[in-house]
């Protein structure tokens, strides 16, 4: 399937997992912008969304701050309803490669492993830390429904899986979130576990240009004083032409 029948087809499944993100109502798409107010005016098109274009007065960098705030809330909602309308084995991969990207396993593809349908003892995957395997991190992928909240009897059987191996290190992925009762389990147990629920996955992917790609880049100038000096020195030191 080419790219263009690929979005095609994934648009009537996104759209039941979008978000509306509380702010601004769009307006009517502006005109063009005076050139002496250039500076001062971002237009922000939202296509995905809403269709307008959003024009915003910039006052300074906290107006483009919360601008991009609010686009990367939707952003993660995006994210996460792409990756729930793929299967379980799809998401034990990208998992795998997340982890990878952020450096585990030295990055070397290698040293990880996606366990597939066979769910060893409900581990998902394996990355090593070195070529022998002495340190290794369990992973567990769970693929649940945005918004909806892992049972806490599967993150203990997830540490009850780290014990039976012996491994000291696991982290636990859900595209859902954790209740508070299970950040208070992992705190106690001897194992080293982290939780990642579905917003933190996304804001990785996000910070780590996973799956996403920079749209657009803004510069905010400032004065730069001490070119005025430099400048103003070089003309001091000038002979003047009574001399």
């Amino acid at each position: 399937m080419d790219q263009d029948c690929y979005e095609d087809a994934m648009k009537p499944v996104l759209e039941r997992f979008s978000v509306p993100v509380p702010g601004p109502v769009p307006g009517p798409v502006p005109g063009p912008v005076p050139r002496s107010e250039e500076a001062r005016t971002l237009v922000l098109s939202q296509p995905r969304f809403s269709g307008a274009a959003v024009s915003r007065n910039l006052e300074g960098e906290p107006h483009v701050a919360r601008s991009l705030c609010e686009d990367n809330v939707r952003l993660r909602q995006e994210l996460l309803g792409r990756i729930h309308v793929h299967n379980a084995e799809f998401f034990e991969h990208l998992i795998i490669d997340v982890l990878l990207h952020l450096g585990y396993g030295g990055r070397r593809r290698d040293l990880a492993r996606s366990l597939g349908r066979s769910h060893d003892g409900g581990i998902d995957g394996i990355i090593s830390q070195d070529e022998l395997g002495l340190d290794v991190i369990l992973v567990q992928a769970k693929r649940l429904k945005p918004g909806s909240t892992v049972a806490i009897s599967h993150v203990r059987d997830f540490a009850g899986s780290l014990d039976s191996r012996q491994a000291n290190k696991g982290v636990f992925v859900t595209t859902a979130q954790f209740p508070a009762s299970a950040a208070e389990f992992v705190a106690k147990v001897s194992r080293r576990i982290v939780l990642i629920s579905g917003d933190q996955l996304a804001s990785i992917m996000i910070r780590h240009n996973i799956g996403v790609r920079v749209k657009q880049t803004y510069q905010f100038k400032e004065l730069e004083p001490s070119y005025f000096k430099s400048v103003a020195a070089a003309v001091r030191s000038i002979p003047s032409a009574g001399m």
